[in-house]
């Protein structure tokens, strides 16, 4: 068995929360979708200013919608992750979601987890566990489709505490788990 002590902070929920809307891989044709649409406009524009002679005026002119169209196009692609940030730190700062960062005692074994705190006591079987991914930080193990576990890898001690929970999830999650992200839905 092994137990882990550990509380969330605002930090970790906020990554939790852009990796699943954003960086985790089951959304990339999401982020695709989102970066053409990005760049629509600006071939559009360029395209409506090519075939309305808008480029045959003055050089500093075409430079200067040439640059904002590219200075927007570019805030747009790199702002949606911030945006999202600001979503989830807005989320971790309401006063109604502080259970999200209570000190949690994890033991898991090979019944399942089980996950105490203050204000609650819940025991996960391993079949409970629909999905699973990790990134360099976490464990996310998933019970539905938008509610994980989160387990940070920082709350293992040491490196044979980590390979004892990695060869726990291997041998007790059902492969659909493991591999369920992996597949098109």
């Amino acid at each position: 068995m092994i137990q882990l002590n550990y509380a969330l902070n605002k930090d970790d929920y906020a990554n939790y929360y852009t990796y699943v809307k954003w960086d985790a891989p089951e959304n990339k044709k999401k982020r695709l979708t989102y970066y053409a649409r990005q760049l629509l406009p600006v071939v559009a524009f360029t395209l409506a200013f090519y075939y309305t002679g808008l480029f045959k005026r003055d050089t500093t002119f075409i430079l200067l919608i040439g640059g904002f169209l590219l200075l927007t196009s570019i805030m747009a692609i790199f702002g949606v992750k911030t945006n999202l940030r600001k979503e989830a730190e807005k989320l971790a700062e309401d006063p109604k979601n502080g259970i999200l960062f209570a000190d949690v005692q994890l033991q898991v074994s090979e019944t399942g987890i089980q996950c105490k705190s203050e204000w609650i006591s819940t025991q996960y079987q391993w079949k409970a566990y629909i999905r699973l991914q990790e990134n360099e930080k976490y464990f996310f193990l998933f019970i539905n489709a938008a509610q994980a576990l989160i387990v940070p890898k920082r709350a293992f001690t040491h490196a044979e505490e980590l390979e004892s929970f990695k060869k726990l999830l291997r041998q007790y999650l059902s492969f659909d788990a493991e591999i369920g992200h992996l597949v098109k839905s």
